[in-house]
């Protein structure tokens, strides 16, 4: 992916209903121009908060706990942090679990069609921006930034798993969309020590899992995060790191693996487990109270911060 040409300021021009549509075909001439062409920002900040200062979440797919507690790679990095052992997803199927984590609740989003929510609603990164907290998301085998489409790369890629892109306060701004990148950009900004404060990485439907099976996954997951836990650029400190499912099978009663790693977690927590009852909208309520961004109003409010 390669940063355009031209000035933000100019491509705020367009307008909202451009940056809606003009990345939407898959088609190989319209992903070469895209690639070329499609804004990429990787902004940076340092605001302190109060138990972290870099939050990183990484989503997995479609596994009960006790079948992902199961798995030797994931029963691995429960050992280097903390485990959630009452974490509730909230439904099924995946994507309003997606909208929930970034928006505080489903917004009426009930399967995994493509949906728009009025550019009125907000989301974290209504949060984030007001905070003046650098945020992106990097979503693997997305074809380049602000990419719209519902899929890519024979389904390798999928909207349903991108937490912001049903969002039109997202997906109708430019440099919004600018910052939802491939993990290719997400290896850039590592090197480059471009990496923002909030993250949230969605790996493709094999690494998920989704396609695959927890074993694939749980492979994947500790071979990624092993090495960037020992990187300096990555965990600096103050980092934490959620590992999570978006959901599990629906025969359980949806509880899922979830793990607290990085630098943020205290020594003497590691390996260690936290019964409270927490999910999705927790992970809102923990980044709002870390750097005192107030609230979405929504199931956010009520929900149990991690710390």
């Amino acid at each position: 992916m390669i940063s355009a040409p031209f000035t933000v300021a100019a491509l705020s021009l367009l307008g909202s209903a451009t940056a809606q549509t003009q990345y939407t075909s898959t088609h190989t001439a319209a992903v070469a121009a895209a690639r070329a062409t499609a804004l990429t920002l990787s902004p940076t900040s340092n605001i302190a908060g109060r138990t972290f200062d870099r939050f990183v979440q990484i989503w997995l797919e479609n596994v009960d706990y006790i079948d992902a507690i199961a798995d030797p790679n994931l029963a691995w990095l429960a050992t280097q942090g903390i485990s959630l052992t009452n974490y509730i997803a909230r439904t099924h199927p995946s994507q309003p679990n997606y909208i929930a984590v970034a928006g505080g609740t489903r917004h009426g989003i009930t399967d995994n069609n493509v949906h728009r929510l009025d550019a009125s609603i907000k989301s974290v990164v209504d949060l984030l921006d007001a905070g003046a907290i650098s945020w992106s998301i990097y979503q693997e085998d997305m074809p380049y930034s602000g990419f719209q489409g519902p899929s890519y790369n024979s389904g390798s890629y999928v909207r349903k798993h991108n937490p912001l892109a049903s969002f039109d306060s997202v997906t109708g701004s430019v440099t919004r969309s600018a910052k939802c990148k491939n993990f290719t950009m997400f290896e850039r900004d590592l090197a480059n020590n471009k990496l923002p404060q909030w993250m949230f990485l969605t790996p493709n439907m094999d690494n998920s899992g989704h396609d695959t099976s927890v074993t694939y996954a749980g492979k994947w997951a500790r071979n990624f995060i092993t090495p960037l836990l020992s990187d300096s650029k990555f965990n600096i400190p103050r980092t934490l790191v959620m590992l999570t499912f978006d959901e599990g099978s629906y025969n359980r009663d949806n509880q899922v693996y979830a793990v607290l790693l990085g630098s943020a977690v205290p020594s003497n927590k590691k390996g260690t487990t936290n019964s409270t009852s927490y999910g999705h909208y927790s992970v809102l309520k923990t980044v709002e109270l870390n750097w005192n961004l107030g609230n979405l109003g929504q199931n956010d409010v009520s929900a149990n911060a991690f710390f």
